[in-house]
């Protein structure tokens, strides 16, 4: 082989390798903003789960249905970890009288629960307080306002 054929195979192998190191990189490249984005993705589904409880929670307070949060937080420890609010089932000493028209062994409606409400700081006021005891109808009472939230937007429930 004569120079000028060596030369221009060794440009073309340094060619060939500079190809081949810009391929790495993007495939590097790639593979870093796919992994980014699944990451992201699993955070968004976590993120979503924990939207769908405390839309669960808000809509359960609106209607009055306290023993349904407190199934949700008795089966899901994520939804009781998740939640602002604590809400366990009193034991009832006196017996309920079941309502025919009901296929519940009991009305849940005037049945006691004890409800702790979380606060923002370090501290769940859970750990710090005794709960209150309220029942279904009187969270669907008092439930219906205007809500200043600390960011400054005001939320309106009717």
């Amino acid at each position: 082989m004569d120079k000028k054929k060596m030369a221009e195979l060794a440009e073309k192998e340094l060619k060939e390798e500079e190809r081949k190191k810009q391929f790495k990189v993007i495939k590097e490249a790639i593979k870093g903003e796919l992994e980014k984005l699944e990451e992201k993705k699993k955070q968004r589904k976590e993120l979503d789960q924990e939207i769908k409880i405390h839309k669960q929670n808000i809509d359960n307070i609106r209607e009055g249905r306290l023993d349904l949060i407190e199934e949700r937080q008795r089966k899901d420890e994520r939804a009781k970890a998740v939640s602002t609010i604590i809400i366990e089932r009193e034991k009832i000493v006196e017996k309920l009288v079941p309502y025919p028209v009901d296929p519940l062994p009991y009305k849940p409606w005037y049945a006691p629960y004890k409800i702790w409400c979380g606060t923002t700081t370090d501290i769940p006021m859970w750990e710090t307080t005794t709960g209150v005891t309220v029942n279904c109808s009187i969270a669907k009472d008092a439930s219906p306002g205007t809500y200043e939230l600390t960011n400054g937007t005001v939320k309106s429930f009717t």
